[in-house]
């Protein structure tokens, strides 16, 4: 027996023969409904298509990454706590137009 999946959107399903996973973002009165893959791609797909497709619910990706395709290890790397340079109050080390502006 052939179970059919009903698209609601917000919800993520699996695609159970190829194993990608989307999420359903819109549908219209016209019986399209637009998905967007993990992977940030958007699809429009009709009702029919979408029934028959073989798909289970799925739960959303823990890695929110995949659209914006970070790599794993700059994830968590930020620029905001980077060192940064010490200047030095010495007269003689500062660029010539601090002296003025100083003045």
């Amino acid at each position: 027996m052939l179970t059919r999946t009903l698209p609601v959107i917000g919800n993520w399903y699996e695609n159970k023969d190829t194993g990608t996973m989307f999420e359903v973002v819109a549908m219209d009165d016209a019986g399209l409904i637009a998905t967007q893959y993990f992977d940030g791609e958007i699809e429009e797909l009709d009702t029919e298509t979408f029934l028959k497709m073989p798909l289970r619910a799925a739960e959303q990706p823990e890695d929110w990454g995949g659209p914006f395709e970070v790599d794993s290890e700059d994830r968590f790397e930020s620029d905001f706590f980077a060192q940064q340079e010490e200047h030095s109050s010495e007269p003689g080390l500062e660029p010539e137009y601090m002296r003025y502006v100083d003045q």
